[in-house]
């Protein structure tokens, strides 16, 4: 019947996403004791904050069910620095137990197998993530269900939030070649095709972590979340240096308006201006840094591997409007309209998804 109860674990260098499932019991098929028992084991550590921590979250609106599979998908994330309080209540509460496989991925997969071992025993396996990471971006978009969405940076709902274009399925199906950009603590760039296969043509080490580290740094926030919100408040134009503050307007004959950062950061060197500015201008400031590299570099990436679409995934996106539309207008305006920037309905949770899966199907087999 294959695996009951399966775990896909992506253990970050910032974040550990989790992604559990659960087979459909079928009709006809008899539900032991045991297995209702752990099931409802599971269900309350799910329920339960203590589980995770005060850094995690459990994404309901991400719940999965799967006709493949057969049962579903559901996502809980925190925290690596909060893992071995994870582990511990795993222990205290014998969450592996039930397990039929706990598959690991990410670089903490090594750094805590000997912990994760002690507990689930031979049901730990490990998995190179970015076989992860591709295997789970194939198997979302080939779902029946829509996965891919594309912003409109002048676009917004009641919400004040960027309308989300979602791709059918069939146009899902549709768009390999392409190039996935993974913003997780770093960024790594890949070039994914239909049959699988991949190959890794860049990165940079400017990324998610990055951003959550100069914004704690200074402006004192303790969790990305906060770090964001506070961007949100923020204008960048009060600190950046724009080409419109060097030249007095456009500089028309290169084609660059006066609201283009001509520095980043560049007028606090300017005493006037420290003086002066925000944290939220910092944060916005930082934040804009980052998404301005890593579109210019994904754009880069993908003329010299001749793709046409640009799919960026990772952490760094959840709830982060200002650079999934950062990131279409760049694309858009370094293509000159011949790219199209994408993202993930799941966004940081491929790597996990990837393993479970992998997991369920080599049950199978």
């Amino acid at each position: 019947m294959g695996l009951m109860f399966g775990c896909g674990v992506d253990i970050g260098g910032t974040l550990c996403k989790v992604a559990y499932f659960e087979r459909t019991v079928e009709d006809g098929e008899e539900d032991s004791g045991e297995n209702k028992a752990y099931r409802k084991k599971i269900h309350d550590a799910l329920a339960d904050e203590e589980t995770y921590g005060e850094t995690g979250r459990r994404d309901d609106h991400l719940e999965l069910c799967s006709g493949e599979l057969n049962g579903r998908l559901v996502f809980v994330s925190f925290e690596t620095r909060t893992m071995d309080k994870f582990l511990e209540h795993a222990k205290e509460f014998n969450l592996f137990g039930g397990m039929g496989e706990l598959r690991c991925t990410g670089g903490g997969a090594r750094k805590f197998e000997e912990k994760i071992v002690e507990l689930a025993g031979e049901r730990m396996s490990k998995a190179d993530e970015l076989e992860c990471l591709v295997d789970g971006v194939h198997f979302a978009i080939n779902t029946n269900q829509p996965q891919l969405f594309a912003v409109n940076p002048d676009t917004f709902s009641m919400d004040k939030q960027h309308v989300r274009t979602y791709l059918s399925t069939e146009q899902q199906r549709d768009i390999f070649p392409m190039l996935l950009v993974n913003i997780g603590s770093g960024v790594s760039i890949l070039k994914v095709n239909a049959d699988g296969t991949r190959d890794r043509v860049g990165g940079t080490s400017i990324g998610g972590a990055t951003f959550y580290g100069l914004c704690s740094l200074i402006t004192g926030c303790t969790t990305f979340e906060e770090a964001l919100l506070l961007a949100e408040t923020g204008d960048s134009s009060g600190v950046d240096l724009l080409v419109g503050d060097i030249y007095g307007g456009d500089l028309e004959e290169y084609n660059l308006p006066a609201n283009v950062v001509a520095a980043s950061l560049g007028k606090l060197v300017r005493p006037e201006d420290r003086e002066n500015v925000n944290k939220g201008d910092i944060a916005r400031g930082i934040l804009d840094l980052i998404t301005n590299n890593v579109g210019q570099i994904s754009f880069m990436h993908a003329k010299t591997t001749k793709v046409q679409n640009v799919v960026f995934a990772g952490n760094f996106l959840r709830k982060n409007t200002i650079s999934m539309s950062r990131l279409s207008y760049a694309i858009d305006f370094w293509s000159k309209g011949e790219l199209q920037a994408l993202f993930l309905k799941h966004e940081g949770y491929m790597g996990a998804i990837g393993a479970v899966v992998g997991a369920v199907k080599n049950s199978s087999t």
